[in-house]
């Protein structure tokens, strides 16, 4: 996260268009005239010390260069005689001497395709494969490109026909995406993956809302296709008919050639990065802070992938003012790794982030019983009893609820009167009751917190936090719950401690962060049901070495003292200033816990 303002001209021109929407309470009327300028100004030095640093989009589209005209010395037919008069002690060097041809075209791609199938149905040594299969897959590429892309051949030559498995849920891919043209402005994310036969496409189609597919992002539906060569016709030897055909798989097959099997293709990866391209999370997360009515339909936990009762699902929690976005790098290192990528399920939550984190845990909690349920209604199968969390900030606050037991601590710091004695309508009860206590999930199994302010976050109380705390609408729904409450209950209810906190329309996230807040202060307290691991940032590493050396170790908005947690099975500090999601030391600590996790 830069805090050099003239580095982030595109925020000051969101916030700037999103002030018109803010509503202000009858005691912030003071805030109503003052300069808008200055309120901007203010405005943006909160999100850049409170927000989880998300960023926009940084995917962009290679240019590939348009095939060569095809110049075909005498009929393919006669050159595929030429090609099977080959030895096989020569085939090899056969193969390669055809990408000498000065006169290269669709038809001598085809001839290469087809001289490298006769080559891997040989015994192969391993290198001499990965040889082969480079190969093959550079001859089948301009293929592929001018098959999805509906380049006319025919003129050429040689017609091309491609034809598209259906997702899991049967339904039809309406686009096709390249994932040899696809890349990214991060170089964290600029490798490739190529681990087999076949070229890799993404498949997209429309998010139907309905069914199964409300369990995944709103942009679309993206999955891994590896397109092969399923049937030559040579019934017209001067217009050949090459079909392809877009495999859909949800791990790595196998091919047969021959007597040899080979793997295909397999690029969860360039799926996810497509998703990411046609995101749109990171244009709600001001929404979500200041104006929650507006991303309430948004909320949910979102699969990227198949939902598959045998992985393992690993749920990630962004933090304030933030989007499931922040996950880029995370999400793609695990897709990228075929080990973990077979044995976990990545999961996004957005929820908006105005309302406090106990509100939002709560909510976040039920949707998770009720996917897990959706996947495995008997509740015995992997995905069911094995869960990985990963919260960033405030998100960490959320997941942290996953993994204790608050029995009557937090309802007893906030009210006099026990829940049955609340002289409330039984649906307020209930609510407050779910915010307010809660037990560990089981099938939660660990918890990795990221720059999570455990014991607060200054900031929250200084006159940054206090004037976000103001510029705050909550949603309907907690605004329903504490007009109820206060139909019947008075100050007099509350305890002295939080009645500043309770009252109005309810606290916000905010407030909540403050070191000051009792709940904040309690849960702390409380034990974790699971192992929990620290990635704690810090934004002088120039400096401050250790805490030890340097007492005031900070990523500019969560000192170490209030990241720091003494139960915690392992902790690594990270050059951060407050985005340490992105940091590639904290990104390899989570990867090898995951490692270590796979044997649940």
């Amino acid at each position: 996260m830069q805090h050099n303002l003239l580095h982030n001209s595109a925020i000051v021109l969101s916030i700037a268009e999103f002030t018109d929407d803010i509503q202000f309470t009858a005691g912030d009327q003071m805030l109503q005239h003052g300069h808008p300028s200055r309120l901007c100004l203010l405005v943006i030095l909160l999100l850049f010390t409170l927000q989880g640093c998300s960023q926009g989009k940084h995917i962009y589209w290679k240019k590939s260069a348009a095939a060569p005209v095809e110049v075909v010395n005498g009929l393919l037919a006669y050159q595929y005689i030429a090609l099977n008069q080959q030895s096989d002690a020569v085939l090899a060097d056969y193969c390669q001497q055809l990408t000498t041809q000065r006169s290269p075209g669709y038809q001598l791609y085809l001839l290469q395709l087809s001289c490298a199938q006769r080559w891997l149905a040989l015994p192969l040594s391993s290198a001499e494969q990965a040889v082969a299969i480079s190969y093959y897959n550079r001859a089948l590429l301009p293929l592929v490109r001018a098959a999805i892309t509906d380049r006319d051949t025919s003129a050429l030559n040689l017609q091309l026909n491609i034809e598209l498995d259906s997702d899991e849920s049967g339904q039809a891919f309406e686009q096709l995406f390249l994932a040899a043209d696809l890349q990214a402005y991060d170089p964290f994310i600029l490798r490739q993956q190529d681990n087999g036969l076949g070229i890799t496409v993404v498949g997209q189609r429309k998010n139907s809302g309905s069914e199964q597919d409300r369990y995944f992002p709103p942009e679309g539906i993206f999955r891994p296709l590896t397109v092969m060569p399923v049937k030559l016709d040579f019934s017209n030897p001067v217009m050949p008919l090459l079909t392809l055909r877009g495999i859909y798989m949800q791990q790595q097959q196998r091919w047969p050639i021959a007597q040899q099997q080979y793997g295909l293709n397999y690029d969860p990866a360039s799926a996810y990065l497509c998703l990411v391209e046609s995101a749109v999370a990171d244009q709600l997360e001001k929404a979500g802070l200041f104006n929650a009515d507006k991303v309430e339909d948004k909320l949910g936990i979102y699969a990227i992938e198949p939902l598959s009762k045998d992985k393992i699902p690993l749920l990630m929690i962004h933090g304030l003012n933030s989007s499931p976005l922040i996950w880029r790098r995370l999400s793609w290192a695990i897709f990228s790794n075929p080990q973990l990528a077979a044995k976990y399920q990545v999961w996004h939550a957005f929820y908006p982030t105005g309302p406090p984190p106990f509100f939002n845990a709560m909510r976040l909690r039920k949707l998770t019983d009720e996917l897990l349920l959706h996947i495995s209604p008997n509740l015995q199968a992997v995905a069911a009893n094995n869960m990985l969390l990963v919260g960033h900030s405030m998100g960490g606050i959320i997941s942290k609820t996953f993994v204790q037991n608050s029995d009557n601590t937090l309802w007893d710091t906030t009210f006099y009167r026990s829940p049955a004695e609340l002289a409330v309508d039984d649906d307020t009860r209930r609510t407050l009751e779910d915010i307010f206590i809660f037990t560990a999930k089981p099938y939660v199994k660990a918890v990795m917190f990221i720059d999570t302010p455990h014991r607060g976050a200054a900031t929250a109380d200084g006159w940054i936090g206090r004037l976000a705390s103001a510029m705050i609408t909550l949603p309907k729904a907690m605004k329903s719950v504490f007009s109820q409450m206060w139909q019947v209950l008075t100050q007099d209810d509350i305890k002295p401690a939080m009645r500043g906190y309770m009252s109005g329309s309810g606290p916000n996230s905010v407030d909540v962060l403050s070191p000051r807040h009792p709940l904040v202060q309690q849960l702390t307290q409380l034990p974790l049901q699971a192992p929990v691991y620290s990635v704690i940032g810090n934004d002088e590493p120039g400096r401050c070495k250790d805490v030890v050396s340097c007492p005031g170790l900070t990523d500019s908005v969560v000192p170490y003292n209030s990241a720091h947690l003494a139960a915690a099975a392992a902790e690594i500090v990270v050059p951060s200033e407050h985005n340490s999601y992105q940091s590639p030391a904290a990104i390899e600590f989570i990867l090898q816990i995951l490692s270590a996790k796979i044997v649940l």
